[in-house]
């Protein structure tokens, strides 16, 4: 579809009036001459208006109202000067008319409809002068008919206007909101290896510094804490290549692991000599993907934020079953040791993404120091998968997901 609003387009109009004009002129100029009519000086100056009318449609569209008023005057001038009925009366009108249609037309396509209504009345008050016998239907066709065609295609141009204005408004937004996605996805990618690698590097550290202390008494433990380093990073190196499973989709899920996996957390934090427990109490298997995963990343964040900020402290860990939710409480008293070295490690931004992961499958989230000094952690998921709305893709359309299974 051409732009009508382009200068190409606009050359072509002008060029096409141009030639309408010229053909018009002389097509009347030719009826006239052939008539006699040319050569009669009592009709001369009605010819010369009819003429000069004709010629005024080269500037249609670029002065509407203009060529309204002076076609009006024009057509009105022979009548008032005299007699020229001659010219009323001849194959003249044919062009003439022609030329008043073109001329309505273009009064209602390029001008506000109401200061048009000046120029159309210009035009049916010169064209009803021609007549002799009154009103004449053929007039207000020719006058009142092309003006309205005028009006639709002139509100059809500013609808099309509008909706190509609103259609680069919402691909600037699909832009914004495709960089918008692609920096969500990359900090929800970036916290999945927060969790991943944090968790394990903390227990490392700490069988680290156990097997430091034991080397020179007690090789068998030193041996052990080592093994459990190897343990350690072999755990993360797992987790990682399931969240690289995840985020190839050419990959298809395997079966969810529920709430299982947190037993494995917990065994692996009591075999670093962490005092580490968990009970499940209720039914806590029938849990969707997404919130068996936020349990999951809540209770290693939890886990992973006791032993940078309370070393040696005990963890209670607890997994409640409801109808409709499960609830997450982890709990660790004040710190029993020497600060760790991992305290000051960390973007502190572990609240925060535990809170989203919590948000991101319908549930709630709450922590906050105890009142012995310890401090506790508590998240409401629900069983049943909810659906949340959450850019995940480039392409700039929202689309309904879970929350990340890693």
């Amino acid at each position: 579809m051409p732009n009508l609003d382009g200068p190409l387009w606009r050359s072509l109009c002008r060029r096409s009036d141009r030639i309408a004009a010229a053909l018009l002129t002389a097509i009347a100029a030719g009826i006239l001459g052939a008539s006699g009519l040319l050569a009669s000086a009592h009709v001369l100056p009605a010819s010369l208006s009819v003429l000069a009318f004709c010629a005024l449609v080269a500037a249609r569209r670029r002065r509407p109202m203009m060529v309204g008023l002076a076609g009006g005057a024009l057509l009105a001038l022979p009548t008032i000067m005299g007699d020229a009925t001659q010219v009323n009366n001849s194959a003249v009108a044919l062009p003439a008319l022609l030329a008043v249609f073109l001329v309505a037309y273009s009064l209602g396509a390029n001008c506000q409809w109401a200061s048009s209504l000046v120029g159309l009345a210009s035009l049916i008050a010169g064209v009803n002068t021609t007549s002799n016998s009154g009103f004449n239907p053929l007039f207000e066709m020719v006058t009142v008919a092309p003006w309205l065609g005028g009006l639709v295609v002139s509100s059809r141009r500013r609808l099309a206007t509008e909706l190509e204005a609103r259609a680069r408004e919402l691909e600037e937004e699909r832009e914004i909101f495709a960089v918008a996605s692609v920096r969500y996805e990359r900090a929800r990618i970036a916290r999945e290896l927060h969790d991943i690698v944090a968790h394990c590097i903390s227990l490392m550290v700490v069988q680290a510094g156990a097997g430091e202390r034991l080397a020179q008494s007690d090789q068998q433990g030193a041996t052990r804490a080592f093994g459990l380093i190897a343990d350690a990073a072999s755990q993360a190196e797992v987790e990682i290549d399931r969240l690289v499973e995840f985020l190839d989709a050419s990959v298809p899920p395997g079966p969810g692991t529920g709430l299982r996996i947190v037993d494995g957390l917990v065994r692996r934090a009591r075999a670093s000599g962490l005092m580490v427990s968990c009970n499940f109490i209720g039914e806590c298997e029938d849990l969707a993907e997404g919130s068996a995963d936020a349990a999951y990343r809540l209770v290693q964040e939890a886990v992973t934020n006791a032993i940078k900020h309370a070393s040696g402290a005990p963890i209670d860990i607890t997994i409640e079953g409801h109808m409709a939710t499960v609830s997450v409480d982890v709990v660790n008293g004040p710190a029993r040791g020497t600060p760790s070295v991992l305290a000051g490690a960390g973007g502190g931004h572990g609240l925060a993404g535990m809170r989203e992961r919590a948000a991101r499958c319908g549930g709630t989230f709450d922590a906050g120091p105890t009142a012995q000094g310890g401090w506790h952690v508590t998240a409401h998921l629900p069983r049943r998968p909810l659906v949340s709305i959450v850019p995940t893709q480039a392409s700039g359309r929202r689309s309904s997901v879970g929350s990340l299974e890693a």
